[in-house]
């Protein structure tokens, strides 16, 4: 049992509660979080970022999706906490263990109350209607207290909440002024007939301006909130330098400090406010008076930025050629020294080597995630990152898969190549052939009106299902433009979509094979779609990387999807070759070379 648990517990008797409600993330709801905000991991020892915990006297559960089954499981053992499997079938949600919790005191303790906390500023303000359809259909009643952080008064080495400085966005990435996206976005809220519009989210923040920070690692964002209305903008963040710059950059826009906007909406009282409830946290949700009326759905700036503009792509373009350099050429570097090394070559040895060859490229700002280097059974965890405790040696023989990404000043990067090391076994190249064939599936596909996301991913996985393969995971997800790498609410997976597909959108085509303890295999490119003559989307590739030729048993492909790797390695070669040295433009050559041809 882990010793923060028992204190956690500890605290919650102190105080009355029955149960402790932990999800990850900030008081923004992200995706990844600066170390202040990392509760779950300092509770649990669990350090994916799919992590929900549930605490109560005499049990404790966290909850993950499958890119982290296997890295829970390895990582919760011996810590007294159960891993619950998001997605699975008859697996309880958070809000309804709570509220079976709450029905069995209620049944063995006929008028007692059941008290849950939770530290408001951390939780979403969607846990109040989840909470409540499982309270409801128990028929049980929840006294909820809201202003807990009761993980803070045992984290005694908790790191400090440190504030980056703001840096404006150049117009010749973003395409478009900021006045422009106010402009539409008031028309937006005036159809909605929004009086308010309150942006939570950092990246909607972040994209409104054209302003960037560092405030988290990966996503070149600030803590910040924006009240908007028909006459007024109101900006709230925690680096006071902001008012200076944005006083010559925009008219009109009122800076306050971060933590106003509490009262600021408290002081609302009346009229119609648009919000996300997903990114909204609870507190501030909780601080509207009775006569707000509330329209919870995904903001407009959160639709806008979905669609990338000419110049977005264009700048999308540009960035993913260079990142196609530094990856051709770690690929270059990694299979030469794994065979000629004397001396032991380790996953964060790669890691650290794509990072070096990053930086040298123009308008590098920082990774957009932490990097997977994961070496033959390390790559069956799909989320898996190396540690000083896990790093494994890299053998010459098997798989490395290696899914990074970077942030450069015109666009963002998501890439993952699986790269044979040395000699592999016929099941290797059969379930890397099958897994390119499902890519290329979704990179072939034509999505014509009536079709959504959800086609898409029931075509993509058709090859690998037809062999009993399958992968835990979304097929494709959204990608912010020098924002969060992975961005919603677009995406490809077997849930019905929550928006349609559109030209513009830039998202990933990432299907994969994860066999526990042997290897993972995952193919990712990055994509824009583009509308066709007839109407119809297709998407074109971003990604400019070879794929591991040395894995693909060409008796295994169609004509048409060996015309298609031929063609799109004929794109890499003649667009990377002229910005290569002399050895590397040759090794690419032979990596991109036809498939039925040993050079070309």
């Amino acid at each position: 049992m882990r010793f923060e648990i028992e204190e956690l517990r500890k605290n919650m008797m102190e105080v009355g509660m029955d149960a402790y409600y932990v999800p990850y993330g900030d008081f923004h709801c992200s995706e990844f979080v600066s170390d202040y905000f990392k509760v779950t991991e300092f509770l649990s020892g669990f350090t994916g970022e799919s992590a929900t915990l549930v605490v109560s006297q005499d049990d404790a559960r966290l909850w993950t999706d499958g890119r982290f089954f296997i890295q829970a499981e390895k990582q919760l053992a011996g810590s007294g906490i159960e891993m619950m499997k998001i997605g699975e079938e008859g697996a309880l949600t958070p809000a309804e263990f709570i509220a079976r919790m709450a029905s069995d005191k209620r049944n063995s303790k006929p008028g007692s109350e059941f008290v849950l906390g939770f530290d408001g500023k951390a939780v979403p303000a969607s846990f109040k209607g989840k909470l409540k359809k499982y309270t409801d259909s128990e028929q049980v009643s929840i006294i909820v207290k809201g202003n807990e952080d009761l993980a803070g008064k045992i984290w005694k080495s908790r790191p400090a909440l440190e504030v980056s400085q703001i840096w404006e966005f150049p117009i010749s990435s973003s395409g478009m002024s900021s006045e422009s996206k106010i402009d539409s976005v008031r028309e937006m809220m005036r159809e909605e007939e929004a009086d308010f519009l309150l942006l939570s989210n950092l990246m909607e923040t972040a994209w409104l301006f054209n302003l960037r920070g560092n405030d988290i690692q990966y996503t070149p964002v600030f803590y910040s909130f924006t009240l908007l209305s028909a006459d007024k903008v109101c900006l709230y963040a925690m680096d006071q330098g902001l008012g200076n710059m944005l006083g010559k950059k925009l008219q009109g826009v009122e800076i306050k400090s971060y933590q106003a906007i509490y009262e600021d909406l408290a002081a609302l009282k009346y009229g119609n406010l648009w919000l996300d409830s997903r990114s909204c946290n609870y507190e501030l949700a909780e601080r509207l008076c009775d006569n707000i009326n509330v329209i919870d759905k995904t903001t407009p700036v959160g639709l806008m930025k979905l669609v990338k503009n000419d110049t977005e792509v264009s700048c999308s373009e540009n960035a993913h050629i260079r990142d196609g350099v530094a990856v051709t050429k770690l690929i270059k570097w990694l299979k030469e020294t794994i065979k000629n090394s004397e001396h032991g070559l380790t996953e964060i040895d790669v890691a650290d080597k794509l990072h070096q060859l990053r930086s040298e490229q123009e308008g590098f700002i920082e990774e957009s995630f932490e990097t997977i280097s994961a070496y033959g059974a390390n790559g069956a965890i799909v989320h898996y990152a190396p540690t000083k405790e896990t790093d494994a040696e890299v053998m010459p023989n098997g798989f490395l898969l290696l899914d990074s990404g970077g942030q450069y000043i015109d666009g963002t990067t998501d890439i993952t190549r699986t790269i044979a090391v040395g000699p592999l076994t016929q099941e290797m190249i059969r379930d890397y052939t099958y897994v390119l064939k499902s890519h290329i599936v979704m990179a072939m596909l034509e999505v014509k009106e009536g079709m959504n996301g959800k086609d898409v991913d029931e075509a993509a996985r058709k090859p690998l299902q037809d062999q009993g393969l399958d992968f835990n995971h979304g097929l494709s997800h959204g990608v912010g433009h020098v924002l969060a790498v992975h961005e919603g609410p677009n995406a490809i997976s077997k849930k019905e979509p929550e928006v349609d597909l559109k030209a513009g959108m830039i998202m990933s085509n990432e299907p994969g094979v994860y066999l526990k303890d042997k290897y993972g295999v995952r193919i990712e490119n990055l994509v824009v779609w583009k509308e066709t003559e007839s109407g119809s989307l297709r998407c074109k590739p971003l990604t400019c990387v070879p794929y591991e030729r040395d894995a693909i048993d060409i008796t295994l492909l169609t004509e048409e999807e060996e015309r298609w790797i031929d063609n799109y390695h004929a794109w890499v070669r003649e667009t990377l070759i002229p910005l290569l040295d002399v050895d590397t433009a040759s090794f690419l050559r032979e990596l991109t070379a036809p498939l039925r041809s040993d050079c070309i």
